[in-house]
């Protein structure tokens, strides 16, 4: 048994030494379109999808892009959320930014738990609540209609900062769909 163990930690490790791609020092940022899949969100959420838009392409990189639309999530059959997670690739860092349009009433409590609004601000003539937790990660929420958006650092390091992540709020537009 041991001898079985060692020939397949053999081959695993051989495999790790010449397989596996070797990163150089690079970073490798993943990039997906996400416009194609905003717009199919958009046409089967139950409300009016704000995304962003106008965002520089060389500097904002969207890096996921995840969906639930309605029917998807058991118990919740009207439930729809998308989030998109970007990027910002400066010369000097990179930093991240994600972005969440749902419908779920307890959006923010799930995503940001129990961070507290610690203030407010304007931004693009829309009123925004600014949630700085105890470490100093940053979140802008605002209610639409059913929806609530959320735009926030990720709560980790390397999270964007407070002009980053106003900025992404400012470019939230509504998505055009075949129906609208």
């Amino acid at each position: 048994m041991v001898l079985s163990l060692a020939v397949v930690m053999a081959g695993v490790l051989a495999f790790f030494l010449f397989v596996m791609p070797k990163g150089h020092g690079q970073s490798v940022t993943v990039v997906s379109d996400a416009s194609a899949s905003v717009r199919s969100f958009a046409r089967q959420a139950p409300y009016q999808v704000l995304a962003p838009t106008g965002l520089g392409q060389s500097l904002w990189k969207p890096t996921s892009v995840r969906m639930r639309v309605p029917g998807s999530v058991e118990g919740a059959a009207q439930r729809a959320d998308l989030t998109i997670g970007y990027v910002i690739d400066r010369p000097s860092d990179q930093t991240y930014a994600r972005y969440e349009v749902t419908n779920d009433p307890s959006a923010v409590q799930q995503l940001l738990g129990n961070r507290p609004v610690t203030g407010r601000t304007t931004i693009g003539g829309q009123n925004w609540e600014i949630r700085r937790d105890d470490s100093g990660h940053l979140a802008l929420t605002r209610a639409v209609g059913t929806a609530t958006l959320i735009v926030d650092d990720g709560a980790s390091s390397g999270g964007a900062d407070q002009a980053d992540l106003e900025a992404l709020a400012a470019s939230l537009r509504p998505v055009a769909t075949a129906s609208s």
